[in-house]
């Protein structure tokens, strides 16, 4: 595919975050490599917030949402927009982060290789930017851990090589439209976590690879849309954890990954009701319990920040 045949579409999700989805569109509008098209999609924000978005940034297509459908539904608004339009690529990207006006090019070259169709970027903190925040994802079936390599390492240059990965985040990744349209977007059950490795891992099954880039780098402000360590956090990362091995362990370790994980949420739960985190106990436990009913989607409960725990912290 030559030059002049690609057509980059990034769909970029928004809620409540007027000023770093500003930011972000400022330093996609300094990419160098080639006219990119942006498609903005819109949690249910305040109507006024993105209004001004939209003025500001006119070259903009904007998607109105009248809620929160979260990170997944969202993410498939943008994508099946980019798809009608005819994109050749589609870059999923977080509102808070922001982009070096080289990104693009080593991430397009990236795809040229054979069986590789999924590419990332090096991603630092924001504002401490050299600071490692993703240097491609890993899953270690055996004990069931996700990580990120790299994280929270100064950068010595110890992640600069190209590598094939298990995974790359929706914070910035890049693929073929093509592969969308193979097998399809984001699983909406997952709501928010776990959604974009269930995706890598349904292309990956196809024989595909996805590969992390360090030549191409961005800058990640980490957490702007729904904070580490809230009840609704807690529930998702909870259910969606038992999902994601449910669909995904191998057979050898399927049964016993759900059980160990539904144990050790359920110890959490208890540890952090000993913290007085009532809120969060109950959270990791409904979160559970939600994944065995098969109750998945947007959180059906209602949590408050437990003001008992604020009081001893």
């Amino acid at each position: 595919m030559g030059q002049d045949s690609i057509s980059v579409a990034v769909v970029v999700l928004n809620w409540n975050q007027e000023q770093h989805t500003a930011d972000c569109l400022v330093s996609l509008r300094a990419v160098e490599d080639m006219p990119l098209r942006v498609i903005l999609v819109d949690n249910g924000s305040s109507p006024e917030s993105v209004d001004r978005l939209e003025r500001t940034f006119s070259e903009t297509l904007v998607i109105r949402l009248p809620e929160n459908r979260g990170v997944a539904e969202g993410n498939n608004a943008g994508i099946e927009r980019a798809l009608q339009e005819g994109a050749s690529h589609i870059l999923l990207l977080n509102n808070d982060t922001l982009v070096d006006p080289d990104f693009l090019a080593p991430l397009l070259e990236g795809l040229k290789a054979p069986g590789i169709r999924i590419v990332g970027p090096k991603i630092y903190h924001h504002p401490e930017v050299n600071r490692i925040w993703f240097a491609g994802g890993m899953i270690d079936w055996r004990s069931g851990q996700v990580w990120s390599l790299g994280a929270n390492e100064l950068d010595q240059g110890q992640w600069d090589r190209p590598r094939e990965v298990d995974y790359i985040t929706s914070c910035c990744l890049l693929a073929p439209a093509s592969l969308f349209r193979e097998i399809g977007g984001w699983d909406e059950r997952y709501f928010i976590y776990f959604d974009e490795t269930d995706w890598n891992l349904r292309a990956r099954r196809r024989g595909y690879q996805c590969r992390y880039l360090p030549d191409s780098r961005i800058y990640h402000k980490v957490s702007q849309t729904m904070k580490t360590g809230s009840p609704t956090s807690d529930y998702y990362y909870a259910r969606n954890r038992l999902l994601f091995f449910s669909s995904h362990a191998p057979t050898r370790y399927r049964l016993w990954l759900i059980a160990l994980y539904t144990a050790r949420s359920l110890r959490y739960a208890y540890t952090l009701r000993t913290q007085r985190r009532r809120q969060n106990a109950t959270a990791v436990a409904y979160g559970v319990y939600d994944f065995y009913r098969a109750r998945f989607g947007r959180c059906p409960h209602h949590f408050t920040v437990d003001i008992s725990a604020l009081k001893h912290d």
